[in-house]
């Protein structure tokens, strides 16, 4: 019996000692199930519970990675009957993952890069855009179970947003808000200030494609050098510098 209980306590430890030197890109496994295939994580480095990579997307089978800065975590605790850890990118703490039974929850805040840097993860025409200016991630909380897709929101200052679109690329800064459930997105643009002014709500769906309607003021003659396919969405809305944006069922 002695015998039995010495190999059952060296199996525990060896099993502790096992699961405690998990690598780092366990983490993209996870990503991969929580988000659909959509997110994994490259260049992953040290261990389950302490570690860092670069988090990649992948759009139409063809995975592209987001030149995000290095993102760390550590494991600092047990919070709610979950494993909480402590994100960090370049020394800076930007949030907070917790991991549970049930799920996974996370809110991340202070996160700067620049715009040309996810340009390419962007649909059809959007990702030839050259986009340019600075994305200050405000907030990005998400949250979701290990047999469905989650639920997330993220708001996202974009300053001195540029794009080669158009011969005079300036746009200004804007504020910009997302919602995410199962396969769709809603998201509201307002303009901050800047030579385009816009406001409005948008959505995108498989089943719907992409649809916005709001109202666009062009205080610096941009209108004219859109490309066609956002031109034929504008109407004139009484001022002459003033228009109605409606898109509806755009195929992104």
């Amino acid at each position: 019996m002695k015998r039995i209980h010495q190999i059952t306590i060296t199996g525990l430890l060896t099993l502790v000692f096992i699961v405690w030197l998990a690598p780092a890109s366990l983490v993209g496994t996870v990503l991969q199930q929580a988000s659909n295939q959509t997110w994994n994580l490259a260049d992953a480095e040290g261990t389950l519970w302490n570690g860092h990579g670069v988090i990649t997307g992948k759009r139409d089978k063809e995975l592209r990675q987001v030149s995000l800065p290095p993102l760390a975590w550590k494991l600092t605790g047990l919070q709610n009957g979950g494993l909480f850890f402590q994100i960090t990118t370049t020394g800076q703490t930007i949030g907070q993952v917790q991991i549970g039974w049930s799920g996974w929850q996370t809110n991340l805040h202070g996160l700067n890069m620049e715009a040309k840097e996810i340009t390419p993860l962007l649909p059809g025409i959007l990702n030839k855009g050259d986009f340019q200016g600075v994305l200050n991630v405000r907030q990005i909380s998400a949250q979701s179970t290990w047999q469905s897709a989650g639920i997330s929101n993220v708001e996202v200052e974009w300053l001195n947003a540029a794009t080669s679109l158009i011969p005079q690329g300036q746009l200004g800064s804007f504020v910009l808000k997302g919602h995410t459930e199962n396969a769709g997105v809603s998201f509201s643009i307002t303009s901050q200030d800047g030579p385009l002014m816009i406001s409005g709500q948008g959505s995108h769906t498989p089943q719907q494609g992409f649809q916005f309607a709001g109202e666009l003021t062009d205080n610096a003659g941009l209108v004219g050098q859109f490309p066609g396919f956002l031109s034929d969405y504008l109407q004139p809305a009484g001022a002459p510098t003033h228009y109605a944006l409606h898109i509806s069922k755009l195929n992104l």
